[in-house]
């Protein structure tokens, strides 16, 4: 079973490293064991600056091969017996990579396999879905930076942008897509899940969506979210566009929780979205039922009970993200 979205443990990763020093496992030690209890054999990680990226790198090389760097779909199919794919994505809003084109080049050698335009603000590139300045699309930038991208190995991921820049992006670029962790907004209304017109445009684009398992992104009263919630989820974006298009982007934070506090801030600093003051609680465990990555397992299981059969199952938990990744990065 892949994750397309296990992001939030860079933040443990670069704690770690700044307390433990340059050898520290974190990946190794703190996550790949709750990992695997909940079924995962694979995961897609999120860097934004280089300094992390050599610590993703070097903690896979001092892995002893339990973890296993993975640029394809065939090198997915056949790592070592065991070993926990670990598959890179860029989220590019940070300063360190906003405008660096030639930089994608690199990124796309080194086998990252999709680039994140924004974390929900305002950037260089576009806006996010919790800007207030107004519902803003791409800048000349971020325009530049997609047709960059439309000549790489690479996925464009429109999680955590504006609505305005997710059309924006259709409109401007036509290669592979996908959003990586966001919810239904006709289950849960909120400005970082999709309405059921961006669901039928990513299908179109036979694109992937990413099941979403932030309780503030499930249910309008997020400390009382379930499992049963978030196939609420699954079972909306099934009736409308079919199983070929969703996947697993379950979004757990299981890092420092006073990291946490002060990212809650900087994705909502005046409170408007209520993460300000409430984020940390709210984010620092999933919905009743799938509390963390090792109750996944759950997952498949709950989809089954709403009458998926096993292939349609196998789709959604890996299935249907390694194909687009064959899509984007064909080997041979």
């Amino acid at each position: 079973m892949l994750n397309i979205y296990v992001g939030p443990a860079i933040g443990n990763v670069i704690t770690r490293h700044a307390t433990e020093g340059r050898t520290a496992q974190v990946l190794r030690d703190h996550h790949l064991p709750r990992w695997r209890e909940g079924g995962l054999t694979g995961g897609v990680l999120q860097i934004s600056d280089w300094a992390t990226l050599g610590m993703v790198l070097s903690e896979i090389h001092r892995s002893e091969g339990e973890l296993t760097l993975v640029t394809t779909r065939a090198e997915y199919e056949n790592r070592p017996p065991g070993s926990f794919a670990v598959l890179l994505s860029i989220e590019g809003y940070s300063p360190a990579f906003a405008g660096e084109l030639d930089a994608l080049h690199i990124f796309a050698r080194l086998g990252c396999t999709a680039f994140t335009f924004s974390h929900n603000m305002q950037n260089l590139l576009c806006t996010g879905a919790n800007e207030r300045l107004g519902d803003g699309g791409f800048t000349h930038l971020g325009k530049a930076t997609l047709r960059e991208l439309e000549t790489l190995p690479m996925l464009v991921d429109l999680v955590h942008t504006s609505r305005a820049s997710f059309w924006d992006a259709l409109d401007l670029y036509q290669g592979d897509i996908l959003v990586s962790h966001s919810n239904a907004d006709a289950v849960r209304p909120h400005p970082r899940n999709l309405t059921d017109d961006q669901i039928k445009a990513v299908a179109a684009r036979s694109g992937v969506i990413g099941l979403n398992s932030c309780r503030e992104y499930v249910s309008e009263d997020a400390l009382t979210a379930t499992l049963s919630d978030l196939l609420d989820h699954a079972m909306h974006m099934y009736d409308l566009v079919g199983p070929d298009h969703i996947a697993i982007g379950a979004d757990y934070w299981e890092g420092p929780a006073e990291v946490l506090a002060t990212v809650m801030k900087s994705v909502d600093p005046d409170g408007s979205h209520g993460l300000r003051d409430t984020g940390a609680q709210i984010y620092g465990r999933g919905p009743d039922g799938i509390e963390d990555t090792s109750q996944l397992g759950k997952l498949p299981t709950g989809l089954a009970e709403r009458g998926l059969t096993p292939d349609e199952i196998a789709q959604i938990c890996g299935g249907n993200y390694l194909r687009l990744l064959e899509r984007t990065r064909a080997t041979g």
